[in-house]
């Protein structure tokens, strides 16, 4: 994951607050970009019928 963020230009990148999110949130901003962690319940109104990355994905 981090090979692919380390290609792309600097953005604004949401991640759900999960257990290992703040790991994720700290390496991402040391490769320049601006990471938000949004509040589980906030992004569950994005979510659709199937609990896959790619549905997680495509909602957000």
């Amino acid at each position: 994951m981090l090979e692919f963020f380390r290609r792309q230009p600097a953005c604004l990148i949401g991640i759900e607050a999960y257990a290992s999110a703040h790991y994720w949130a700290r390496e991402l901003v040391k490769l320049g970009h601006d990471v938000r962690l949004m509040q589980p319940s906030y992004v569950k109104g994005y979510g659709k019928r199937d609990e896959t990355d790619k549905a997680d994905a495509e909602a957000i």
